[in-house]
C-alpha cells in the first residue's frame, strides 16, 4: 500500500458554495486514491464530474501528519 495526499471540492454548504478539503489515503495505486476521493461523503460531484483537484503521494510521515491534522477538522468530523 502507497499513501496518497487528495485535495477534494466538498459542498453541502449552501448552492454553489464549497470548500476545498485536504485528506490522506492508503491506496494500491493513484486511481485507487482518486477513486476513494470521489466516494468520500460530503464531495461535489457536479454533473458527474470528479469532486478530486489534485491527487500527490507522499511519505509514511506525511501521510501520519496529515492523518492528525484530519481528525482536527470538525467538517469532516460532524
Amino acid at each position: 500500500m502507497e499513501y496518497f495526499k487528495v485535495v477534494i471540492s466538498c459542498g453541502h454548504l449552501g448552492n454553489t458554495k464549497e470548500v476545498t478539503v485536504t485528506r490522506y489515503f492508503t491506496a494500491r495505486d493513484i486511481i485507487d486514491a482518486f477513486e476513494n476521493g470521489n466516494r468520500m461523503p460530503r464531495a461535489k460531484r457536479k454533473h458527474n464530474h470528479s469532486a478530486v483537484l489534485l491527487v500527490k503521494p507522499v511519505t509514511e510521515k506525511e501521510y501520519t501528519v496529515g492523518k492528525y491534522i484530519e481528525k482536527q477538522n470538525r467538517y469532516l468530523y460532524s
